[in-house]
């Protein structure tokens, strides 16, 4: 979900995290990792010229931790103290509507960075001005569905003249009606919204949960001329033919559902949905993985 936003007055990087997760039972595969590393220098290099940064939630894959590890997160506390160095940062707060492992992780991230960054500033439910840029924050919104575990998330509406832009990570959908709420009150030109995990049905989403947010989605698209649907979502091989209401209804009023990949002209890479065939195809070995833990590929994968 990390997204670069320019406008006239400043350069934003809204979560500037990637990371990689277990699925099938088995370790990523090379391929996963080498686009894991090529999303972290992507993101750095977005970084130099942006002068804040933003993030939702204190999950790995929305920020940057400041400690080793080339197994999941790939960071290291260099590559986190390069990323924040000098910045405004505007972040979920630590005391309010959140779980216990998100306030202990935000704990440490504010505890690590607070001497490294121009500043940290809770931003839930704010509004920053920036020149003739407003950045209104919502209230802290369900991870998904209502009573969540996965605790809460802010989503972002950025305002400049001519243009609105909503960022409204891991809302799900959005499944609860306070984040679609929150999201159609800013009129967005553009909306990049997480979707839900459909690889988790029955599991920590039912298939009411599921219908709720395709019922949003299509609410969405109706109104937003432009929509990115990525993340959880494309977790999954089939999300595409979950989605075709959605894009049945964009079509109606002659707008756009992308994901995030069609939206700088690529396709999607479903590398984690396809982990089992690419283990079958490119079997990996454990001294691959010995060398992976020790930050062999740190610097990167030789093409």
């Amino acid at each position: 979900m990390a997204t670069l936003v320019k406008t006239d007055d400043i350069e934003l990087l809204i979560d500037p995290g990637s990371a990689l997760g277990p699925r099938f039972n088995l370790s990523p595969h090379e391929r996963e990792y080498m686009a894991l590393a090529r999303s972290r220098q992507t993101i750095m290099e977005a970084a130099r010229g942006a002068n804040i940064l933003t993030i939702s939630h204190y999950h790995f894959d929305h920020y940057v931790p400041s400690f080793e590890d080339w197994t999941w997160t790939w960071s290291s506390p260099e590559l986190a103290e390069h990323l924040y160095r000098g910045k405004t940062v505007l972040v979920k707060s630590i005391n309010s509507n959140i779980n216990p492992s998100q306030r202990k992780r935000g704990y440490i991230f504010h505890k690590l960075n607070s001497k490294i960054v121009d500043k940290i500033e809770t931003a839930d439910g704010k509004k920053f001005e920036f020149g003739q840029t407003t950045l209104e924050f919502s209230k802290p919104v369900f991870h998904g569905p209502r009573n969540s575990q996965l605790g809460y998330v802010l989503m972002l509406a950025v305002q400049a003249p001519g243009c609105s832009f909503v960022h409204a990570s891991d809302v799900q959908g959005p499944i609860d009606e306070d984040a679609l709420r929150f999201i159609l009150d800013q009129h967005p030109d553009m909306v990049v919204v997480g979707g839900p995990p459909l690889y988790l049905k029955n599991f920590k989403i039912d298939e009411g949960g599921l219908t709720k947010a395709l019922g949003n989605m299509a609410k969405l698209v109706k109104k937003v001329a432009v929509t990115v649907i990525d993340h959880h979502l494309l977790r999954s091989l089939d999300y595409a033919e979950y989605l075709q209401p959605v894009y049945t209804e964009a079509k109606k009023h002659k707008h756009k559902v992308l994901s995030a990949s069609e939206l700088v002209k690529q396709g999607p890479r479903l590398l984690e949905a396809m982990r089992k065939e690419l283990h079958v195809q490119e079997p990996m070995d454990r001294e691959w993985y010995k060398r992976l833990e020790k930050g062999t590929f740190k610097e990167g994968f030789q093409k």
